[in-house]
């Protein structure tokens, strides 16, 4: 017997649809929520801040969200990678060795996790970010080792069905035969 039955059943089926489809969205049409900025962080001005999420990749490790902000002066400090577009406003950032950049409607700028930036905004800003968390060190090389293994999608697939079936019903994990894939990470674990 096969475990593709994983795979069937209206959960996955929206699932898949929605994750084969894209997400899409107008930045005016997004609900936006109070996104406050650590207070230690703000060194001039009471920023208003809100954000939206726009999307998730499946492993967690990178997103999308929509963020503004009001004019105020604070630190921010980056814990993912983080390239952002700059849709309204200006704002100008400073890094740790004191060079500025200044990013209006239309700029592009990157900020490595790990860092501290001065962000300066004199009126307000939005921006769409585009952030990736690192993968640990250690697991860089099982990523790599899947990607290759998993060429034609068919873990992803699974694991989207079984993410999609959960978030469903609620139920716990089911317990599924080990794919190729697992089996040679299970191997390198010993």
């Amino acid at each position: 017997m096969s475990d593709d039955h994983v795979l069937a059943g209206p959960a996955f089926d929206r699932q898949q649809n929605m994750r084969d489809a894209g997400v899409f969205n107008r930045l005016d049409a997004m609900p936006m929520r109070p996104s406050p900025i650590d207070p230690a962080w703000i060194r001039s001005g009471r920023p208003v801040t809100r954000c939206a999420d726009h999307s998730d990749a499946l492993d967690t490790f990178a997103y999308t969200v929509v963020w503004d902000c009001t004019r105020s002066t604070f630190d921010w400090h980056f814990d993912s990678d983080e390239t952002i577009y700059i849709v309204e406003g200006s704002v100008r950032v400073t890094d740790a060795l004191g060079q500025t950049h200044t990013l209006n409607a239309g700029s592009i700028g990157y900020f490595p996790a790990h860092t501290r930036w001065l962000w300066e905004v004199d009126h307000y800003v939005r921006k769409v970010a585009f952030l990736r968390r690192e993968v640990p060190f250690g697991l860089r090389f099982v990523t790599r080792l899947l990607t290759r293994l998993d060429l034609d999608g068919r873990v992803l697939r699974r694991l989207r069905a079984m993410r999609a079936a959960r978030q469903e019903s609620r139920e716990p994990r089911k317990r599924v035969r080990p794919s190729t894939a697992a089996l040679v990470l299970m191997s390198f674990a010993l």
